[in-house]
């Protein structure tokens, strides 16, 4: 996934230039001038000109951060892709796939995760996840998650600041472990917020809500 380099890297603040005219007003202020816009695929420009909803994502071990567009939201599950057209499913919030990253996941099951998270109780849950192995064959992995609550925590989306409820969920398998946060608004019953991770090869993914 190719870096792109943000005026909203989590408000922190960076200008946008004319170097991205063309492109959706909102869009441009993400960018910097080192960005090629011409690089961006013919859908991304669409959503972004639709004013499709928008999420930062860093995939922090490889340094990279990008902004992702909602393509699509079917049974539940939201679809979303960066300008190079690497593709995320969420499901409320929670990570069930992703595609283009290498190592992806191919599917989630965290309704446990999911009901525990949301609603703010602390519990033990489990979690299984899908990832394509050698030889094309699909590999099942099982998870016992410790969910808490770690308090309330302010989380600025530049144009307002939320209150919410920090939820930690640690999950341990046969031979991986792993730590999610989910930052919760209560009122709406929603995540503005994750660290979750997407696989061994990926590590973990760092995601939040940009407003427009």
């Amino acid at each position: 996934m190719r870096q792109l380099f943000l005026l909203a890297m989590l408000a922190a603040g960076l200008a946008g230039c004319s170097s991205t005219e063309g492109v959706n007003p909102e869009l441009r202020k993400w960018l910097s001038q080192d960005d090629d816009v011409s690089d961006f695929s013919a859908e991304f420009e669409a959503l972004s000109q639709s004013g499709a909803p928008a999420l930062i994502v860093a995939v922090e071990d490889r340094e990279q951060t990008a902004v992702f567009l909602r393509r699509v939201r079917r049974d539940g599950v939201e679809n979303w892709i960066s300008a190079d057209e690497v593709s995320l499913d969420f499901r409320s919030g929670f990570l069930v796939g992703s595609r283009g990253l290498g190592g992806d996941l191919m599917t989630a099951d965290v309704a446990q995760s999911r009901a525990l998270v949301l609603s703010g109780r602390a519990g033990t849950a489990k979690r299984f996840h899908s990832y394509l192995g050698g030889e094309d064959q699909v590999e099942i992995r099982t998870y016992v998650c410790e969910i808490a609550s770690r308090g309330a925590r302010d989380v600025d989306l530049g144009k307002r600041v939320v209150a919410t409820r920090l939820m930690q969920e640690r999950c341990q398998g046969a031979d991986q472990s792993f730590q999610n946060l989910y930052w919760v608004d209560p009122g709406r019953g929603e995540i503005v917020q994750s660290r979750q991770w997407a696989g061994a090869e990926i590590g973990p993914l760092a995601s939040r809500q940009v407003l427009r």
